[in-house]
């Protein structure tokens, strides 16, 4: 037992050392080169999974603006990468090895040169304190917690998207600490480069502006699901802004406006588009209704529909696996994922063959009965699902049934008439409030508006400034 313990004191002090950037010891178990290998596994499956913005001007002008931080970072000699992914939401994220990656969903957001290189500053802080190795260090035991749930629940288990979402979330959040010394990393980052390093606080004002919109911002995700909250991180940021430099650095407010002309706000065609309840998917071409008043939410991995934030009605839309007879494939498939059919029969949808059954299982210890239809639309099969606890199933299914029963094949005039909505400019005129602009428009919110042009909600545009706007695809 005491050579035992000797041996674990000797691999955690091998582990633990001094990190440069941040001057605090950490008890990291991996070596740089394995956090370099596991960063360009991610890279891969980040740019396959959600796909890069295809631009590449834009893209060249933020590998540029990443690249000329990198020369004053603390690990120059990593393989550094930056990439805008083509994801709506706002955020950035970094992964270990120095792969930096924005969402076009925050440019937008960002009001000048010197807020994108405070952004990409922080994340390169991030990598440069070893953030996410020290994470990936503290939860081995997490992780094989979660190798073992992965062996014992079905992995085609419906809702398995929602619950990983949320595991993703709960493992990749920083803490309050990490956030700050980024921030603080950032500022210097962006200072050493010529940057007013009053971007950081600038972009976080912003990004505390959006949390505090979240309810009006229609379909801009909270930050904070990532970072904890923006605005007790801009006093804290101020001290180091003041200590960063004395000369006012480049701020380039314009600078961004080239490459966001036109930009793709929210849904983009390759990946369907929500417009109210109904979803379209242009390039697949088809398109479903879900129940009106309903909270759409678009993910890489399915489209899930929830009628309030506190209701156990869920409708599911996802590509199912596998050919032949939907008769076959359709129980087949739904019995593996743990569900027991209780009838089913053959359909006929909107011309569309389908299987459409009910089936009951268990769900977070949760008796829930599933009304689901198996689709063929062209070379696809597709999953239209509503999901209900048993007691509450017989009232809610004649909705699940009337929504399923909306699925439809897109003609490709139609497919070729949806399109996504962008960033566009105009000059504000006298009279102009972000409500009438909002309703003028009628794509965003007043609140979204505001923020998007660096001003607060309750403020309102001055006449002959030019604006950032959204219009219909």
């Amino acid at each position: 037992m005491k050579a035992l313990i000797r041996l674990l004191i000797v691999v955690v002090m091998a582990g633990c050392a001094t990190n440069p950037a941040t001057g605090r010891r950490q008890l990291i178990l991996m070596s740089e080169q394995e956090e370099i290998q596991i960063g360009r596994q991610s890279d891969a499956e980040i740019r396959q999974q959600m796909g890069l913005y295809d631009d590449p001007q834009l893209q060249a002008y933020v590998r540029q603006v990443g690249q000329k931080l990198v020369a004053g970072s603390h690990r120059q000699h990593l393989p550094w990468t930056f990439a805008v992914v083509d994801e709506p939401a706002v955020n950035a994220f970094a992964v270990p090895g120095g792969f930096i990656y924005l969402t076009r969903g925050i440019l937008p957001f960002l009001r000048s040169e010197a807020e994108l290189a405070g952004v990409l500053g922080h994340e390169i802080g991030h990598v440069d304190a070893r953030h996410s190795a020290e994470a990936y260090s503290r939860q081995l035991g997490a992780g094989l917690g979660l190798v073992l749930a992965g062996i014992l629940v079905p992995e085609t288990q419906p809702l398995q998207g929602l619950a990983g979402a949320g595991l993703s979330v709960l493992f990749l959040k920083y803490g309050r600490e990490a956030e700050l010394e980024s921030d603080r990393l950032g500022v210097q980052y962006a200072s050493r480069a010529g940057w007013d390093p009053r971007g950081v606080p600038g972009m976080l004002t912003t990004l505390a502006r959006l949390d505090e919109a979240s309810g009006s911002t229609r379909g801009i995700p909270n930050w904070a699901l990532t970072h904890p909250p923006a605005a007790d991180r801009v006093e804290r940021v101020q001290e180091v802004v003041a200590q960063a430099s004395t000369a006012k650095g480049i701020v380039n407010e314009n600078a961004l406006d080239r490459y966001l002309d036109g930009l793709v706000f929210g849904d983009s065609r390759e990946k369907g588009i929500v417009r109210g309840n109904e979803f379209l998917h242009p390039v697949l071409r088809f398109a479903i209704r879900f129940p009106e008043g309903w909270q759409v939410m678009n993910t890489d991995e399915q489209v899930a529909a929830r009628r309030d934030e506190n209701s156990n009605h869920i409708m599911l839309l996802q590509l199912a696996q596998g050919s032949g007879p939907l008769q076959q494939v359709a129980p087949a498939q739904m019995a593996n994922a743990g569900w027991q059919q209780l009838n089913g029969q053959q359909a006929s949808i909107n011309g569309l063959d389908a299987y459409v059954g009910t089936y009951q299982g268990r769900v977070n210890n949760v008796d829930v009965r599933l009304r689901a239809a198996h689709v063929r639309a062209g070379n696809q099969t597709y999953v239209v699902a509503g999901l209900a606890p048993v007691g509450e199933f017989a009232s809610a299914e004649p909705t699940f049934t009337a929504a399923i029963r909306t699925f439809r094949s897109l003609s490709a005039a139609e497919a070729d008439r949806i399109q996504p909505n962008r960033i566009d400019f105009r000059i504000a005129r006298a009279g102009d409030t972000w409500e009438s602009l909002a309703r003028e428009q009628g794509v965003v919110s007043a609140a979204t508006l505001a923020i998007m042009n660096g001003r607060d909600p309750s403020s309102q545009p001055k006449p002959g400034e030019r604006l950032r706007i959204v219009v219909a695809g």
